[in-house]
């Protein structure tokens, strides 16, 4: 049987027992829901807000609203790293449902909306790298990547079916209809996420009280460790380059292909599948095990599905192309998180991690951005190549991080081990 310090994938398979035993499936069930009612309530309210406005000004400030709060990330995992997780998560679900529920019955005027959407979205932004750090609090080391692999899963299908439900609902029933589905969603979060068994914050080597302390802790740890540092470089990334070819698909399958509107969202939902079968066979399949190859190969498999995307010459073609995305950017997410979870400290991972969901929102903001201009300029296919080279440039950071010479010795680092030691499948504070 395996230890706590074992790497999946090696030895006897007991992560599928571990997770239950840790009530993980719940948590997976948990986030899942969370996303689906979150993703179905921003698709509705971007549409209430423009049928009532009729302006791209106030889309805009619609979606900055949800940009600004998650880029105080790192104040967000000091808090995590401080306290009770499953606590921390119940307490974000409950807020959100409360003004998500005062959304609906009140349908406030557009300033007070984005007051109430920012306060949602700041409770969202601490519970996010609470989240990436469940896995460290409430399992031994060698159920990470299975661990995280699912929920990633439940995450993608989340994502996808809640964008999709918060159209069809703003059409046929109302924006209100979502925001209740979302109400309903956090509140079930809530409730399966109290089933999880405690998971008090680690022991901590002397370090300062304040969070604000903590934080600064944190960054310098991440300063300071260049591997973990160009790791979460090659993170950030990857999104910029997704972002980058965000506005050139629309015109590549509406227009160059002639595929229409279903051909653009025959694509979204072929990349989502692509992430699900990535993130779920990930820690599954024993060649997908979470090594820093594994995750090269994640992100080298999205620079080929970019290319093939930007020399597609029918729209079938771009299918499997975007499948391909898809399945890249599922193995890179999971063996990024997990190499994450095991390089970092295990009492500074929620830190870690909210540096790097804060700089990833914004690389993705700033890709987008740049995307439009950029399209206009050279066109959707060489703006899909554009996007390739920064794919090749992901790759070249993550090959001088050094991490390659880890495959050897997969064992997370002394502080994550013992975390997992402490934390295995009896549960913090269980015997």
């Amino acid at each position: 049987m395996t230890g706590p310090g074992t790497p999946a994938g090696k030895g006897g398979d007991t992560a599928p027992a571990t997770l239950r035993a840790g009530r993980f499936p719940f948590f997976v069930a948990a986030r899942a829901l969370s996303v689906f009612g979150d993703m179905a309530a921003v698709a509705a309210l971007a549409v209430h807000v423009f049928q009532g406005t009729g302006s791209g000004l106030a889309l805009s400030g619609l979606f900055l609203t949800r940009l600004l709060p998650r880029l105080f990330g790192a104040f967000a995992g000091a808090l995590s790293d401080r306290m009770d997780l499953r606590q921390l998560i119940i307490g974000c679900d409950i807020l959100s449902a409360a003004l998500f529920l005062v959304i609906a019955v009140v349908q406030p005027s557009y300033l007070l909306l984005l007051l109430l959407l920012l306060v949602s979205e700041s409770a969202a932004t601490i519970a996010l790298p609470a989240s990436r750090t469940m896995a460290v609090r409430a399992l031994p080391a060698e159920a990470r990547t299975r661990a995280n692999g699912a929920l990633m899963g439940g995450i993608t299908v989340g994502f996808a079916l809640g964008s999709a439900f918060g159209g069809l609902a703003v059409g046929l029933w109302g924006f209100e209809v979502a925001m209740f589905v979302n109400v309903a969603t956090f509140l079930a979060s809530a409730g399966l996420t109290a089933l999880m068994r405690r998971t008090p914050p680690l022991p901590r080597d002397g370090a300062a009280a304040g969070v604000l302390s903590s934080t600064a802790r944190g960054l310098r740890t991440l300063r300071s460790d260049r591997r973990l540092l160009l790791l979460a470089a090659g993170l950030v990334v990857v999104p910029f380059g997704a972002g980058l070819d965000r506005a050139a698909l629309v015109q590549l399958t509406q227009q160059d292909l002639s595929a229409g509107p279903l051909g653009y969202g025959l694509s979204l939902g072929l990349i989502a599948v692509g992430a699900l079968l990535g993130s779920v066979l990930t820690g599954r399949w024993r060649k997908l095990d979470a090594t820093a190859k594994v995750f090269l190969g994640g992100v080298a498999i999205q620079a080929v599905g970019h290319f093939a995307i930007g020399v597609s010459p029918w729209f079938s073609a771009l299918a499997v192309a975007t499948l391909m995305v898809g399945f890249g950017n599922g193995i890179e997410s999971v063996c990024g998180l997990t190499l994450m979870q095991q390089r970092a400290p295990a009492e500074m991972v929620g830190v870690v991690m909210g540096v790097v969901m804060s700089a990833t929102f914004l690389a993705d903001a700033l890709g987008s951005m740049a995307g439009g201009p950029l399209l206009d300029l050279v066109g959707a296919r060489w703006t899909f190549m554009a996007a390739t080279g920064v794919m090749v440039l992901c790759l070249a950071i993550i090959a001088r991080s050094g991490l390659m010479r880890d495959d050897g010795d997969e064992s997370p680092s002394p502080s994550a081990a013992t975390a997992g030691s402490a934390a295995g499948p009896a549960g913090p504070g269980k015997g």
